[in-house]
């Protein structure tokens, strides 16, 4: 049984390189000669060229034999027309498709009748998203929300001296009383999974998960501003601006002004959204920002389509004293230099869906699957099954690889585990893992084979 991709960009290529990675039968659609050569040389990939909407290219590519279809091609209606193909014309477990026209997405129901995609992925709305949660987190550079809520994994930057600076993990919890685990940590450019000797120094990344009220307490002690975000200036008025701003008019306590040369999109801004301010103009253009007095925004977002612009203007307003600064990044090769200027946080719709994507592929009862630091990670969500060789056993003896316990949600309860807890069959346990890790740890948490 194989995964089926519809088209190769960069949502498509970097599936097809993950799921390749962990050995899963992988066989690529795209109609670009020179993106399948592109792929063929890093990825061990099955590649068809052709027009993913053909039901014979689709039959070539091994349709009937496919356990899921995934079609992510730049085109809402090529994605559409796969998915109608394999569900008229084969019998395919799970359809996931990219679709970012509203009308479109709102007519699935009735295109699609007793035979529902299983998900339907808005990038520009998934990094909206993203980006909405990490505003609302004091001095966060990402956050990744887990059981509902009710824990969450948190980046923060160590950029200033501060009282962490130096803390041996082991101590966050013994002596200054932080209820989190630290679960990563970035230095060097290189992501490392510390254990409670490690310590936390000056340039770090740190990854941190537990409640909510205990992250704020931590970003208390790296020294982060904990005032709420008011005013937000935004960068370019495309899909994930449009979806963000939203987000943002529902909170009567936060104004935001949006910049967008385009006039018609501007006018389209300007027709569906209630109370933020459109401006037609670059958002690069340093004289225009001043007049905006960028200096006292709480946060500037620079979410243009090109990631030159996003990375100049971000840059710009960090250096104007702009609060918290964030940048739409999608060449996963820009992201360490992004952290390394200085901007606060990084976003990409490409990587949002992937994430979301991700959690149809898992095995196992995964609840939520989350795509963190450029690929080379993920925090996980997964369900104990009785069966797993992880329940029933101190945490110190389950023998993890390259991935560490976050957080265990037991009922009402939130648990910060240490070595001596013990995980228990039904809980939701939030994991932090290395990619190299994420097959052991699958299997390590299914259900073992004298279940059956």
């Amino acid at each position: 049984m194989s995964i089926l991709v519809i088209g190769g960009g960069d949502i498509g290529s970097t599936l097809c390189e993950r799921l390749a990675a962990e050995n899963k039968d992988v066989v690529l659609v795209e109609s670009s000669e020179e993106r399948l050569r592109q792929l063929g040389a890093v990825a061990d990939v099955q590649v068809v060229h052709g027009n993913g909407a053909s039901p014979r290219v689709l039959r070539e590519a091994g349709l009937d034999d496919a356990e899921m279809l995934i079609a992510v091609t730049d085109s809402d209606a090529v994605n559409l027309i796969a998915c109608l193909v394999a569900s008229r014309e084969s019998v395919i477990p799970t359809k996931i498709a990219r679709v970012r026209d509203p009308d479109l997405a709102a007519a699935l129901p009735g295109i699609f009748g007793d035979d529902p995609l299983d998900l339907n992925i808005n990038p520009e709305e998934e990094a909206a998203n993203a980006i909405f949660k990490t505003l609302k987190a004091p001095g966060a550079g990402a956050v990744f929300e887990f059981a509902e809520g009710r824990v969450q994994v948190v980046a923060f930057s160590v950029d200033q001296p501060c009282e962490a600076a130096g803390v041996v993990l082991s101590e966050l919890k013994t002596r200054l009383g932080i209820e989190s685990n630290i679960v990563a940590v970035s230095r060097n450019e290189k992501l490392l999974i510390p254990d409670g000797s490690t310590q936390i120094l000056l340039g770090d990344r740190i990854y941190a998960a537990g409640r909510p009220d205990a992250l704020a307490s931590l970003a208390e002690l790296l020294g982060k501003n904990s005032a709420p975000v008011r005013r937000v200036v935004i960068s370019g008025g495309g899909g994930t601006s449009y979806h963000l701003a939203q987000l943002l008019e529902a909170d009567e306590d936060v104004t935001a002004k949006i910049i967008e040369p385009d006039g018609e999109r501007c006018k389209f801004l300007v027709e569906h959204l209630k109370r933020s301010v459109v401006l037609q103009g670059q958002g690069t253009d340093p004289s225009l920002l001043r007049e905006e007095n960028i200096e006292s925004a709480d946060a500037f977002l620079a979410l243009t389509p090109d990631d030159e612009d996003n990375i100049l203007s971000a840059l710009f307003a960090k250096r104007s004293g702009a609060g918290k600064v964030m940048a739409l990044v999608n060449k996963s090769s820009y992201v360490p230099l992004v952290s390394a200027i200085g901007i606060d946080a990084v976003v990409s719709p490409n990587r949002a869906a992937v994430s979301a994507i991700l959690h149809f592929i898992r095995k196992g009862k995964v609840v939520s699957v989350t795509t963190v630091g450029a690929e080379a990670a993920e925090a996980l969500e997964i369900v104990a099954l009785e069966t797993s060789e992880l329940v029933g056993k101190p945490l110190r003896e389950a023998n993890f690889k390259e991935a560490v316990v976050g957080a265990i949600v037991r009922g009402d309860d939130v648990i910060i585990p240490s070595g001596d807890d013990v995980i228990e069959a039904g809980d939701h346990v939030v994991i932090f893992a290395l990619r190299s890790a994420i097959p052991r740890l699958e299997r390590q948490m299914m259900v073992q084979l004298q279940y059956f």
